[in-house]
């Protein structure tokens, strides 16, 4: 009975002691749990400026383009472009006395005169530039005004190196020694579609024409009544 006794108050003793050595380790795992050095996520800032087109930027000879600009405080902001030639134009502010101020976070369109897309791309191939200048305090275009418009001569062409031509520029419109931060962005022209008309079925290369002469087509025909588009040349349509 006694040896009985003693197994008892033996198991007792291990349980309680068990229970001490699991209340030690949490104590020492919340510890370590507090101690523990905080990992922070770090998030990316919006740049101060952004400019950027519609079609991604992908255009053919005669398109509208879209351009929209963004800034992320409050401040003043130019947009300049220089074409697949080179040369400099003002989207924004639309006349040297336009509005420059722009509020952060606000997305902008720079729309043309009249309320149009800010240009219609006259390049047949190559690609054109934007740059978006941003700061706190206006721009100066005294230099680069003539009777109220811009005075495009002074603003030159850019063709050798467009976005340096164009920050150039935008220092040239800053008082000396003030910060502007700029965005630049560029569009890309493809070549125009061949023009089309529309040929007889029964045209080859070489074929005689009785009213124009002897002619150079290239065509495909389908569906009744046998008609496909081709370019005839030189220079005239056919039907």
């Amino acid at each position: 009975m006694q040896l009985l006794v003693k197994q008892v108050m033996q198991l007792l003793a291990m349980q309680v002691k068990g229970d001490h050595m699991l209340v030690s380790l949490l104590l020492l795992h919340s510890i370590g749990a507090a101690a523990a050095p905080s990992i922070a996520r770090s998030v990316a800032s919006d740049p101060p400026v952004r400019v950027w087109f519609n079609s991604d930027g992908n255009y053919q000879f005669g398109d509208k383009a879209k351009v929209y600009a963004q800034t992320v405080q409050d401040g003043h902001l130019v947009v300049l472009r220089a074409d697949a030639s080179g040369q400099v134009r003002v989207l924004f502010p639309i006349d040297p006395d336009g509005d420059q101020p722009v509020s952060g976070g606000k997305k902008y369109e720079l729309k043309g005169r009249g309320g149009r897309e800010a240009f219609v791309v006259s390049d047949t191939t190559g690609h054109g530039t934007v740059l978006a200048a941003f700061a706190e305090t206006p721009f100066q275009f005294a230099q680069f005004q003539k009777n109220g418009h811009w005075d495009y001569d002074a603003l030159g062409n850019q063709r050798d190196d467009p976005e340096a031509g164009l920050m150039g520029i935008v220092q040239r419109m800053q008082a000396s020694g003030k910060h502007f931060d700029y965005d630049v962005a560029t569009y890309t022209v493809s070549p125009p579609p061949r023009y089309i008309g529309w040929a007889s079925p029964y045209a080859w290369p070489g074929w005689y024409d009785p009213w124009y002469g002897p002619r150079i087509g290239f065509g495909f025909r389908f569906g009744w009544p046998y008609y496909g588009r081709a370019f005839v040349g030189p220079g005239r349509w056919h039907r």
